[in-house]
């Protein structure tokens, strides 16, 4: 069944798209007091126009987020959201009606991705961003692309069965991101006295685990899965306890452009209808020795695609 998932901006909401409309007898007046506004009055974000100028799609991607979004042994950008992200800048090139486009690829660490949206020099972050209200405040977020829920991975040997075992241990999390923020409240509230160690990125949260350095990490599940498929001893880890959170995943884009927003919807729309999006789930999460079935929350996606974002 197909679904209309895109928004379409209505023709009178020229708010929306950056224009002032003037009555002619309020012309002069209106000019007079402009020159009194701040600039941000009159300016709006223009991707789309930003894209055409320069020639280039300027695509943000992590170095170690793992499949989402990772550089490869050829030192190339990969992974199931740069994969998304292919798709709209494939639908930014229809729309120019320029073939020519090129790609920059552009690395992000988590720390800076949102400013690299908010200040353009990233059109779009692909890699494994929660949606939240907060950050809603100074970015956009397409369609959900992935719904991962945030775990604690721990050694075997450890015998940590739940989250009551960790209780008085060190537990390593990525900075800045929500499965920090989540760890943090739910310590506070079970008086867990976890020791939290703060890692820059994912790849070394885990290897503080391998080292002994941490006895557990937190992170979502589908990144954890990718990090133990790429070590030594894949066998030697698993989960402690339920989860945590849920964590929907969407592709950043600057606020308030609902031009640029409306060709983000439409790529997405047509990966999901078409079933696309099936494909490249199972070429990054159910092939090899890394499978991870697609659950209940993101088939339901899918099929109907939101932009719901959690607290």
């Amino acid at each position: 069944m197909l679904v209309r998932c895109h928004a379409t901006v209505q023709p009178h909401n020229l708010a929306m798209r950056g224009y002032i409309l003037f009555k002619p007898k309020v012309l002069g007046r209106a000019l007079l007091a402009g020159a009194l506004l701040p600039l941000s009055a009159w300016t709006h974000a223009d991707t789309l126009s930003d894209i055409r100028d320069r020639g280039e799609f300027l695509l943000g991607h992590r170095e170690s987020s793992s499949p989402f979004s990772f550089v490869n042994e050829q030192n190339e950008a990969v992974g199931y959201s740069v994969d998304i992200c292919l798709k709209i800048y494939e639908q930014v090139k229809k729309d120019l009606k320029r073939p020519d486009l090129k790609v920059k690829y552009v690395s992000l660490k988590p720390a800076d991705r949102i400013a690299a949206v908010k200040t353009g020099r990233v059109d779009v972050e692909c890699g494994s961003t929660t949606n939240t209200v907060d950050r809603q405040k100074d970015v956009a977020f397409s369609y959900t692309t992935f719904v991962a829920g945030a775990r604690l991975l721990a050694k075997k040997a450890d015998n940590l069965k739940e989250l009551t075992d960790l209780r008085g241990k060190s537990v390593v999390v990525t900075e800045k991101t929500t499965t920090e923020k989540v760890l943090r409240q739910i310590n506070t509230e079970r008086n867990l006295d976890l020791k939290l160690i703060v890692a820059k990125d994912h790849a070394e949260g885990f290897s503080r685990l391998v080292s002994g350095e941490a006895a557990a990490v937190a992170n979502d599940d589908a990144l954890l899965f990718g990090l133990v498929t790429k070590s030594k001893d894949p066998g030697a880890y698993d989960f402690v306890g339920k989860y945590v959170s849920v964590e929907p995943y969407g592709i950043m884009l600057r606020k308030d452009d609902p031009a640029f927003a409306k060709v983000v919807d439409v790529a997405l729309s047509a990966l999901f209808s078409s079933g696309q999006i099936r494909s490249i789930y199972a070429k990054w999460f159910e092939s090899g020795s890394f499978k991870l079935p697609m659950n209940q929350y993101m088939k339901e996606n899918v099929k109907i695609p939101n932009k719901y974002g959690v607290q």
